[in-house]
């Protein structure tokens, strides 16, 4: 029976499901078909770790066919160093060696017979570099030699800079490995500057004119030929030298240096490199399953940051030399603090070019000339962890799959409003929004503390979190390729979900990877609806926020972008006086930053979009950004703004051409000016909040909402809709309900949401179907109101695949129902039947091999931790669960509840496999299943891997039945010694007795509820 012709719908009173009647002229086939077929794109990915470059053929075989019967769309094939405290994990293969290559060429002719679209990270660990890169192409610092002299004097010998052996992370103190010569001296090095000026009471070299540069051609190592005249001078030696620091968890037998990203030598010879070895193994790589090379995160260090290219890109860029200037990066002011920090802006921005230019957009394009995408975290993930001198949107701009990352643990790092700064989703979103990208990926399920402990369920509520930030695409971090004598749950990288098929609920997870699909494909459709954009002006480094949240002066029920420079430059106004981007985003309101600097070209721009009808909120700028010709510049600025705001100071709202610059005054009073109503509220029976996305295709308008509470919500929701008509889609199940009760006023439609704790939904709305009969506007309940209103509903409304509207209750009341043409009907619904209670007893099989007995008859049901059997209340994995039952008068149509149910169950009645849930509530809708007689019920109960690996921790590993190279990670309020840095080993082996056991199995109650029959209303 084809699933959108048959009805579902039960009603309940603890939550609403509406029927899945359907006709397929009604809706709109792509977004349909998106959603109950995904596409490929659509489907969840993975970082497939290889720790330490081992791999296993058979292994590689049955993971990735078992990633493809689940309803994965690909993985990244990633090599790196894994923790291993216990020394059990084999060296491994180097990088992109001839023996690592043949298991990379295995794994494509697998996945091309699978169809899945593969990835490969660029380098072994991170970030990108290896044996390959040469000590002129290594990520490089500015060192500096300073000492005072007194002149006159020749100089025939100089200092030189002291070369770090450590860097500092918020996290830890970490090795650099400088490579040095038998002279003492790196084996590579320029000399980029030597400068004197005098030394004077005043610390600021105020005269740039009295500075005495020397030609560094004329050093070598320390000799040198310096003529200074009378006087006291500071001597300042500039050079640039490699850092020496080696890639992140970078395998055993993996060596190398990171890679100099601001080189267009250095990203040329990496990227060529990486490609030329995949091609020698794999030949025509567009000929291959391998779709995307990744480009991890770039995790840099707040070190003085150049490369060999950048007196050359400076100059081209902003006009002039930079040598005067060497000094301020030294510390010194040259000037003044106003100009040091003009020369500070132009050189972070030239670094900022090259990073984006050199290194990213290079690298895409050398992807697309050999077949391939470049995907990346480009930019970023940034502060607070990381110093990254670049602006995240343009970086991420300049890849074709931009991906972010969001972590599944309190975090320690909070904005000044609160936000998670371990969360990147939000400026990700923004860049896909802006740049016209509909794949927004996430690095998804970070954490170093939850090692196998995570359900679906879990997994989900943080997953929906992602997605009403502008999530698209779930990659899951991580996926070990674990082998067999690995064990279970086996060996990991140290931090991620561990997404693999030694999950003890893997068998059962294709609903989990299918509801991240379905979710994900409607994420996909149109564009991004939001009313503001907020340029975030021209400062670097700059980050856009990476966490969603309530901006205090737009308030709820609107949504916006972060713009940056490069793309509002490219912008225009629409008829309507929308700002609108090249990417297709309108939004009808413009907010610049509170940044007293805007260039002259912005400022242009700005009075351009003025003239042709944008209203835009802001300040006026003080100053321009940059020394070059600042001072002209600058004139320019004030005439502008004078024309633009007047001389007032006062909050304004002043019409310029054909738009509005207002001043003074916050978003939301400025929409609700213009008219402009929030697109989504709601009114709520409690004081929880709902999160939602709103996007938009020509036709249809697509909102996913969350319940962010963990208790069940019913809201009367109104969206900013009108002549529309809103169906259902339910991405847990797939199923999709027209909906026939709800009410249209004021250009807005009102519809009542209940939703479960921690629930998700998409409502949808499309072109109302022109045989549909009038909706039902609003229903009284024995003469109570129950719609418009924020009360739990009983009942269901929804269009049936015949035109017609499907009436379902569950109670023994007295209905009216009004129509929107004004007419009325009465219902008085039969009396709802109590549920069977199946009690048992159930016979209960476990695997052999776990030191208990297999075969267990539980009387009772019981959360397995409270068995008498020690070694049973520790089980990890599955369990089935079989009874029977009597049914003498069978209903045509049931809903089976199995209550409490840790963590997922999969459902058989009567021979017939009813279905698998991930996730609460654990219901099943049964129709026509049910016989007169007896019935068999099988359920298969699976959990985590948390009570096998607490419960046997204190056992010798011998006697262990689990295997893994880690334990659970502390949480960072424990009370630990904090006088001393832990080692790797110390923060990744907390032992897993420290942790409870988790209530598992089926624990009920499990109860039979017959459906009353559903009545057509006339």
């Amino acid at each position: 029976m084809n699933p959108l012709t048959r009805i579902v719908s039960t009603c309940l009173l603890t939550t609403l499901l509406f029927t899945g009647y359907n006709r397929t002229e009604a809706q709109s086939p792509h977004l349909q078909d998106l959603f109950q077929n995904p596409p490929e794109a659509a489907k969840p990915r993975g970082y497939w770790i290889w720790g330490h470059g081992n791999f296993d053929y058979t292994r590689i075989k049955e993971e990735l066919k078992a990633f493809k019967e689940m309803g994965l769309g690909g993985v990244d094939i990633f090599d790196m160093g894994i923790a291993d405290p216990l020394g059990i994990i084999p060296a491994g293969n180097p990088f992109l060696e001839e023996e690592m290559l043949d298991g990379v060429a295995f794994a494509m002719q697998e996945a091309a017979k699978l169809d899945l679209k593969m990835g490969f990270s660029v380098s072994n660990g991170w970030n990108a570099g290896g044996r390959w890169t040469e000590p002129d192409e290594m990520i490089m610092q500015l060192l500096f030699w300073k000492d005072t002299i007194q002149g006159p004097v020749n100089l025939t010998e100089i200092g030189f800079p002291e070369i770090p052996t450590t860097f500092k992370k918020p996290y830890g103190t970490f090795e650099l490995f400088p490579q040095t010569g038998p002279d003492g001296f790196p084996e590579f090095y320029q000399d980029v500057g030597l400068v004197a000026f005098p030394l004077t009471r005043d610390p600021v070299i105020r005269d740039p004119g009295a500075i005495i540069y020397f030609d560094p051609a004329l050093i070598a190592g320390k000799q040198a030929r310096v003529e200074l005249p009378a006087g006291k001078w500071v001597l300042v030696r500039a050079v640039v030298s490699p850092l020496g620091q080696k890639m992140w968890m970078r395998s055993d037998n993996s060596e190398g240096f990171i890679m100099d990203h601001y080189s267009k030598k250095a990203t040329k010879h990496h990227f060529e490199h990486v490609i030329g070895k995949l091609q020698e193994r794999l030949g025509n790589l567009e000929d291959s399953p391998l779709e995307r090379l990744y480009l991890c995160s770039f995790e840099a260090e707040d070190y003085i940051i150049w490369s060999p290219e950048l007196k050359e890109e400076f100059l081209a860029q902003h006009g002039y030399q930079l040598d005067a200037y060497l000094p301020v990066l030294a510390g010194q002011q040259v000037v003044d603090k106003a100009t040091s920090n003009r020369f500070l802006h132009d050189y972070r921005s030239t670094v900022s070019e090259m990073f984006v230019n050199n290194h990213y957009r290079q690298a895409r394009d050398i992807c697309h000339r050999n077949g391939l995408l470049l995907a990346s975290e480009s930019g970023g993930p940034g502060p607070p962890l990381h110093y990254v001198p670049t602006e995240d949107l343009k970086a991420l701009g300049a890849v074709d799959i931009m991906r972010g990352e969001f972590w599944n643990q309190n975090s320690e790092y909070h904005d000044e409003n609160g936000n998670d700064l371990l969360q990147v989703v939000r400026n990700i979103a923004s860049a896909a929004h802006i740049y016209g990208h509909k794949i927004v990926e996430m690095e998804s399920f970070t954490s170093h503390r939850k090692h196998w402990r995570e359900s679906p369920f879990q997994l989900k509520k943080i997953a929906d979190r992602a997605f009403c930030q502008g999530m698209t695409r779930v990659v899951y971090h991580t996926m070990p390729h674990s082998p067999k004598e690995a064990g279970v749950p086996g060996w990991s990288y140290q931090a991620g979900a561990h997404i693999s098929p030694k999950l003890t609920w893997w068998g059962m997870s294709k609903p989990f990877h299918s509801y991240l699909a379905r979710t994900s494909a409607l994420l996909q459709a149109g564009d991004f609806v939001a009313d503001v954009a907020y340029y975030y002006g021209e400062q670097i480094p700059k980050f856009a926020s990476g966490s969603k949240f309530i901006r205090q002066s737009l308030g709820a029920g609107f949504d916006y972008d972060d713009l940056n420079k490069e793309v509002l430059l490219q912008s225009t106004v629409s008829e309507d006086g929308s700002l609108q981007l090249p990417s297709g985003m309108k939004y009808r309101l413009l907010v610049l930053p509170d940044d007293p600097e805007m260039s002259l070209e912005v400022l242009q721009k700005i009075e351009s979009l003025l003239q042709q009808g944008a209203v835009i909120l802001g300040n006026p700028p003080t100053r321009i950004p940059g020394l070059k010709d600042y001072k002209e510049q600058e004139k320019i600025v004030h005439q502008l703004v004078k024309k633009i705001w007047g001389n007032n100071k006062q909050p304004i709202t002043r019409p310029y051409g054909k738009g509005k610059i207002i001043r003074g005054k916050n978003e939301r009073m400025i929409l609700r000016d213009m008219g402009i109503l929030p697109d989504f509220v709601y009114d709520a029976s409690i004081s929880a909040r709902l999160d939602y996305i709103h996007r938009a295709t020509e036709n249809e308008d697509i909102y996913f909402i969350r319940n962010t509470d963990s208790t069940e919500l019913n809201v009367l929701a109104d969206f900013r809709i009108r002549n529309k008509q809103p169906y259902q889609f339910d991405p847990a199940t797939g199923e999709i309900s027209p909906l026939a009760l709800y009410a249209e006023q004021n250009d807005r439609t009102q519809l009542s949401l209940q939703l479960s704790a921690l629930a998700s939904t998409f409502i949808v709305f499309m072109p109302k179907p022109a045989d549909y009969p009038p909706q039902v506007v609003s229903v009284t309940r024995d003469g109570r109101s129950v719609f418009p209103s924020n009360r739990a509903l009983d009942l269901s409304l929804v269009y049936d695949d015949r035109g017609k509207i499907n009436f379902t209750a569950n109670s023994n009341a007295s209905y009216e129902l009004t129509f929107a043409g004004g007419s009325t009907e009465t219902i008085r619904e039969q009396k709802q039947q109590a549920p069977l209670k199946i009690e048992g007893p159930w016979d209960v099989r476990f695997p052999h091999g776990w030191g208990f007995t297999p075969l267990q008859t539980f009387d009772n049901l019981i959360d397995w931790t409270q068995h008498p059997d020690k070694e049973l209340a520790i089980f990890s994995g599955t369990a089935t669960y079989r009874t029977s039952f009597t049914v003498n008068d069978p209903a045509e149509k049931y809903v089976l509840d199995l209550g409490h149910v840790g963590e997922v169950a999969r459902v058989y009645l009567n021979g017939v496999e009813v279905g698998t849930r991930v996730f609460p509530p654990y219901r099943f809708e049964l129709e026509e299943l049910i016989r007169k007689g007896r019935n068999y019920l099988v359920i298969d109960v699976a959990n985590t891997w948390q009570n096998q690996l607490v419960g046997e921790a204190d056992k010798p590993l011998a006697e262990q039945r689990t295997s893994s190279n880690l334990g659970y990670m502390r949480e960072p309020n424990a009370n630990i010694d904090k006088s001393r840095t832990e080692t790797k080993d110390e923060r990744f082996s907390r032992p897993w007795r420290d942790l409870p056991l988790q209530a598992s199995g089926l624990m009920g109650p499990v109860t039979l509820q017959p459906v009353v029959n559903q009545r057509l209303v006339k």
